[in-house]
């Protein structure tokens, strides 16, 4: 997925912001329904993914002494 990338909840018509995966598929939740089901998804899914998430890349470059 692109930075860019819009997907839709499978819920409702607003924008996903988590991906759940499970062996049998991948559902998309905005946070409302991600919140919403969160119990059977903990159960259902082996991932739950925040999507769109921007981390800090370390710097692993070594200082010259």
């Amino acid at each position: 997925m692109t930075d860019f990338e819009w997907v839709k909840c499978d819920s409702c018509s607003a924008q996903a912001l988590y991906s759940a995966r499970s062996t049998s598929g991948e559902l998309f939740f905005c946070g409302h329904h991600k919140r919403k089901f969160s119990a059977g998804l903990d159960k259902w899914a082996y991932e739950i993914i925040e999507l769109n998430k921007r981390e800090e890349v370390p710097n692993l470059q070594t200082e010259e002494v």
